[in-house]
């Protein structure tokens, strides 16, 4: 049985790094949904991946990466006629993040309904997904359908939107195909701008607030160095972070809600009866990890281990 099972997309994050004044990109593995599967395993979740990379060096490495993770790989297809997704990442003085995506066309949004191995959703908990994979097709209509069964299965749903602008046609067209998976969600991890996009509303309650129509069980908004807020129908709180040197903050929020939906799921109780003090212990933890994985650069290579998140604690 996994506790998580994510789809989505597996990527190579080609991150700045400075020689003698001299800027080089070097090759990451990478992607949001395997960041969060990586932190939940890391944490002690059994986890699968279900997507598409090329049959290529770097489709290759990027299976081999998650095998080492010890993230199960029988849902991951190397494709012979598609390439491999990159990313050029792009640094801030501050390490915030910008992306140059090399996507069209490529592996992870091709994966056709046919290549899902369903055995995979029937034996999880939880289901994790995001909504780059609502911006080509086939991929789209592959994850609805998905998002169905899932819904019909009484499994968990977490949902991080991860917006990305360089993905999609305009600003108007992505929130109206992010809000297609809310109504799906059980759990919906959003960050402070990607909140104001979707909603219009500056502040995380009200944010939440004008989210209600949605059902959604448990929303997580993270708020940078001020920590995160939780929203659900027993409360709602902030709980600060952990300072830390910014470097690069490329998988902070994944790394963030693959720790949170671990914990949750981990909990084996209804989502309805979650407490004040279970959300503080939750995001006390899962800022510590987001706050670790800034610390370093990449996207799977940053993101922190078990035991250097439980020796911060």
């Amino acid at each position: 049985m996994y506790d998580i099972v994510g789809l989505g997309e597996l990527l190579i994050d080609f991150t700045p790094i400075k020689i003698n004044e001299e800027k080089f990109f070097k090759e990451n593995p990478g992607g949001a949904p395997c960041n969060f599967l990586t932190i939940a395993q890391s944490l002690g979740s059994r986890t699968a991946f279900i997507g598409k990379v090329g049959n290529d060096s770097f489709g290759k490495m990027l299976k081999t990466t998650l095998e080492k993770k010890g993230i199960e790989t029988s849902g991951l297809i190397l494709d012979h006629n598609y390439n491999t997704t990159l990313a050029f990442v792009h640094l801030d003085d501050k390490g915030d993040r910008s992306f140059s995506f090399y996507r069209k066309n490529c592996a992870d949004v091709m994966l056709e309904y046919s290549d899902i191995n369903i055995e995979l959703l029937d034996n999880t908990k939880a289901f994790h997904f995001g909504s780059l994979s609502f911006t080509d097709e086939p991929i789209k209509s592959t994850l609805l359908k998905l998002l169905r069964y899932c819904k019909e299965k009484n499994i968990i749903i977490s949902y991080d939107p991860n917006y990305r602008p360089s993905l999609w046609d305009s600003e108007e067209y992505a929130v109206e195909s992010i809000k297609n998976g809310l109504g799906y969600a059980d759990i919906l991890k959003l960050s402070e701008e990607e909140a104001e996009l979707i909603t219009g509303e500056k502040d995380p309650l009200e944010a939440c607030k004008s989210l209600e129509k949605y059902d959604i069980k448990i929303i997580f908004i993270t708020l940078g160095s001020k920590g995160s807020f939780y929203y659900h129908k027993n409360g709602y709180g902030y709980v600060v972070g952990r300072k830390s040197k910014v470097v690069d903050t490329t998988g902070a929020g994944d790394t963030f809600f693959g720790s949170a939906v671990h914990q949750i799921i981990k909990k084996s109780i209804s989502l309805d009866v979650f407490s004040k003090s279970d959300f503080e212990e939750i995001l006390h933890l899962s800022n510590i990890a987001a706050s670790l994985c800034i610390e370093k650069y990449g996207g799977i290579p940053s993101i922190p281990s078990k035991s250097d998140i439980y020796e911060y604690l």
